[in-house]
């Protein structure tokens, strides 16, 4: 119930330092309406303090001119949705290696569900339904980590005996070896110069590959 991005806007601004004027807001995640998707990030983010950080946000599209609009950007936010539409269409789009390329220049990238799905090597850890069908799950790589968004360890509104979350990472753990980061609504994992560390009102779970899970909260740091 609270406004788009108004827990989030105090990291995102400490995050971005005062060096930031230009953010790319990517809606590829939406199948929806991306232009209005785009005019609540650039609402939530484009204002002044407190109502926004005091950037200009850019609407990159992945169908009209994207590489022109990341080239002018400081910073890219790739927001929400579908991770498959979305990993499908920055591959289309050709953005995924000038992306990463950016990044690895130290280009501030900031990712909100579907858009931090795409961070990690692989897409596998989702909790979208692959709607259009995509065939290649490599994702960005700028992590080395997997990303499990909306986290809840136990869910009231499944049926007794259903599979769990916990279930699902175990099983992905039986094909590939690099932890999973299993973020709960609220929460922030901050990437900066190599520390992993937690932020927000929630709490991170990671799993690692043959050991137990662990619990992390704000300021602690993630052994990924």
């Amino acid at each position: 119930g609270r406004p788009f991005l108004e827990h989030a806007r105090p990291h995102i601004s400490d995050f971005l330092g005062g060096a930031v004027k230009r953010l790319a807001f990517v809606t590829a995640a939406s199948l929806g309406d991306e232009v209005a998707y785009y005019q609540r990030a650039q609402a939530a983010l484009g204002s002044l303090p407190p109502d926004g950080i005091g950037v200009q946000v850019l609407h990159l599209r992945w169908d009209t001119e994207p590489l022109a609009t990341l080239e002018r950007a400081d910073a890219v936010f790739v927001g929400g949705g579908n991770t498959y539409a979305l990993l499908k269409r920055l591959r289309e789009a050709k953005l995924l290696e000038p992306i990463r390329a950016r990044v690895q220049a130290r280009m501030p990238y900031i990712g909100s569900s579907a858009g931090s799905n795409v961070a990690g090597p692989r897409i596998l850890t989702t909790n979208d339904w692959n709607v259009v069908a995509l065939e290649a799950f490599d994702a960005l790589g700028l992590v080395p980590f997997n990303i499990n968004p909306h986290y809840r360890e136990t869910d009231p509104t499944m049926a007794p005996g259903s599979e769990t979350r916990d279930d699902r990472i175990i099983e992905y753990h039986t094909v590939w070896e690099n932890p999973v980061v299993a973020i709960e609504e609220g929460t922030i994992v901050r990437v900066d110069g190599g520390v992993v560390t937690v932020c927000g009102r929630g709490r991170v779970k990671v799993f690692a590959r043959g050991v137990a899970p662990r619990w992390f909260a704000n300021g602690e740091r993630l052994p990924v």
